[in-house]
């Protein structure tokens, strides 16, 4: 039998040891709690992601034939969404999806082959993946979108995806590029086929694709305006650095220092000077703005929806950075506020940004960090104060809303507003869409939720057991109806 002896007590630790025991466990449990990184957002459903690879779904909107986010839904690497539907990259390689099933959150027909997969890009209805080895998967819509076998038989060698709206775009180790998808958006590439050899990136957006080569020079295929004289275009987009996009309008920056553009709202011939001398350019939802290294800027674009009179305006000086936020632009300068250009007819009562100067020129202060939404933009004090600026906002409210929003640790852009985690590590979050014909909208300040981080599972969610049966099933066929109404 081993001796067994009664432990003594413990002496009491002195309090500034106690102290800092204390801190020490405090920084601890800071350190163990998860951080967030991103928000991952479609029509269907929203996820906020943390570092720990944990999903946290916070809003769903399901169809017939939704397949729920898994209970079991193991740590992720990323997420990436189309309209409707999710796929989740592990650390391994696999690929979970759910959502709408015929969009491409049903994978059955391909689950084994979604293994050791390195890249994923969306389209509207489906996904590709890139495996290790350099093969492809598609799975999704089998209309327009499909892979052809034999297409998929010869891309073995493959570095990279595109994707635009409706079409993909496969870069391959000798340069070449192969394409499927809808024809006239650049799934059917063959008119061009001959010259998409030594490429060396691909720029994929709206209806069409850009192919950058080696030698500097560009191809373009898919549905591009038919107003652009592609024979004269063409020839000018050597040495290109950048290309910036809005509504099927595309420009692109050279290495020289000029710009070029082709597409829908692309006459920029008011300020055609301008775009001899270009240090950087920016778009937003509507046009595109221009700097030049003296810090001039200037702007082109759709002036129906972004608002005339300030894409006119050609003396705007001393600006050190542009920022795109919905239908406008912040113009950062040194040591001073922020001066928003957007429409500030009658018409930005409908479509515009309200009070936004007003309340940038109350609450800013130098050193804050902005967040930008896709139609209004958040800046962050250094001293912690919250600032959202809104997109047809009434400026009381939204002075209700600033007074509100505890300080937070980290914030985040969703489609409708914002996410963000509190220093007391709560949820916070609060909507800056306004629907323009909703005859009683929900107020930002309305809408402000406050509440403790859950990281169980989602209320709706699809159990192994659930699982198991809607796979022994076959799946369910999509039905098509016409209206002659």
């Amino acid at each position: 039998m081993q001796p067994y002896s009664i432990p003594r007590p413990l002496a009491p630790i002195p309090r500034p040891l106690a102290f800092v025991a204390a801190l020490i466990a405090l920084q601890l449990t800071a350190c163990s709690q998860p951080k967030p990184l991103t928000v991952f957002e479609n029509d269907k459903g929203s996820l906020l992601q943390f570092d720990n690879g944990k999903l946290i779904q916070f809003k769903e909107n399901p169809s017939p034939q939704y397949r729920h986010i898994p209970c079991d839904l193991p740590a992720v690497e990323t997420v990436v969404t189309n309209s409707s539907a999710f796929a989740a990259l592990t650390p391994s390689g696999e690929v979970i999806t759910w959502g709408d099933s015929y969009a491409g959150g049903d994978s059955r027909e391909v689950t084994q082959q979604l293994k050791q997969v390195k890249q994923i890009v969306p389209v509207k209805d489906g996904f590709a993946a890139l495996r290790q080895d350099g093969t492809v998967v598609y799975w999704g819509n089998a209309g327009k979108f499909s892979l052809d076998k034999a297409l998929q038989e010869r891309m073995t060698n493959i570095t990279k995806l595109f994707a635009n709206q409706e079409a993909i775009a496969a870069l391959d180790a000798n340069g070449k590029v192969h394409t499927w998808g809808y024809g006239p958006y650049g799934g059917n590439s063959l008119h061009v086929q001959d010259q998409l050899v030594d490429v060396v990136d691909i720029f994929a957006r709206g209806r069409s694709f850009v192919a950058l080569k080696k030698e500097g020079s560009a191809v373009i295929w898919g549905q591009v305006e038919g107003s652009t004289n592609m024979k004269k275009l063409l020839p000018q987009l050597k040495d290109v650095v950048q290309i910036e996009y809005f509504q099927n309008t595309y420009a692109a920056l050279k290495k020289d220092g000029t710009v070029v553009s082709w597409g829908w709202r692309s006459d920029a011939y008011p300020i055609r000077s301008a775009l001899k001398d270009v240090a950087s350019i920016t778009a937003n939802n509507c046009a595109f703005a221009i700097l030049s290294p003296k810090g001039d800027a200037h702007f082109w674009g759709d002036g129906i929806n972004c608002g005339v009179d300030w894409i006119k305006k050609t003396d705007i000086t001393g600006v050190k950075e542009i920022i795109s936020i919905g239908s406008g632009f912040l113009l950062l300068r040194d040591k001073t506020v922020p001066q928003i250009v957007a429409d500030d007819t009658d018409y930005a009562y409908m479509f515009g940004f309200h009070y936004a100067q007003a309340i940038l020129d109350k609450y800013w202060q130098e050193g804050s960090v902005i967040t930008r939404g896709p139609a209004s933009f958040v800046f962050t004090r250094p001293d912690g104060k919250v600032v959202p600026v809104g997109y047809r906002a009434n400026r009381e409210n939204v002075e209700q809303l600033i007074a509100r929003i505890p300080r937070l640790t980290w914030l985040g852009r969703g489609d409708e507003g914002y996410v963000g985690i509190s220093e007391k590590s709560e949820w916070v979050s609060w909507s800056m869409d306004l629907a323009m014909f909703d005859k009683s909208p929900v107020q930002p300040a309305d809408s402000l939720v406050i509440k403790p981080l859950d990281f169980s599972p989602a209320a709706q969610c699809e159990t192994p057991e659930q699982r198991q049966a809607i796979l022994s099933k076959e799946r369910p066929q999509r039905k098509v109806t016409w209206s002659f109404d």
